[in-house]
């Protein structure tokens, strides 16, 4: 029984699939890449959410509360949750419409390799 010539050409190009060894090379160093990066901003971006609903649980509601009562409510409620990157030094306390406002500003720097850093820039308010 012979095999046309059309039908063995068929099946010698379905055995050429696949990734090549510099393919999977490429592939495997920009996932470990995007992981590392995962890795690190990971606990940034989760103390910033903190951060954030530690600024909105602040009671602002008496026209009568002082700027150390609200330094004192962030102090204690940013020690419960482990909160490092800002201090109540750094809050940015003012008045709006006669509201209290409350704001806070601030940079993080995460060394990745060598010489390689990320700059991440954070900014979160109790305003609605």
């Amino acid at each position: 029984m012979t095999v046309s010539s059309k039908e063995s050409g068929n099946e010698s190009m379905k055995g050429n699939r696949g990734i090549t060894l510099i393919g999977f090379v490429i592939v495997v160093a920009i996932v470990g890449m995007l992981g590392i990066v995962a890795f690190r901003a990971i606990p940034l971006y989760s103390e910033y959410f903190s951060i954030k609903r530690i600024v909105k649980q602040i009671n602002v509601e008496s026209p009568d509360t002082t700027p150390n009562q609200i330094r004192g409510q962030f102090e204690l409620k940013a020690a419960a949750d482990y909160v490092y990157s800002v201090r109540s030094r750094d809050l940015d306390i003012s008045k709006e419409n006669g509201r209290i406002v409350i704001s806070v500003t601030y940079q993080k720097i995460v060394p990745l390799l060598y010489n390689v850093s990320l700059l991440f820039d954070f900014e979160t308010s109790n305003r609605k």
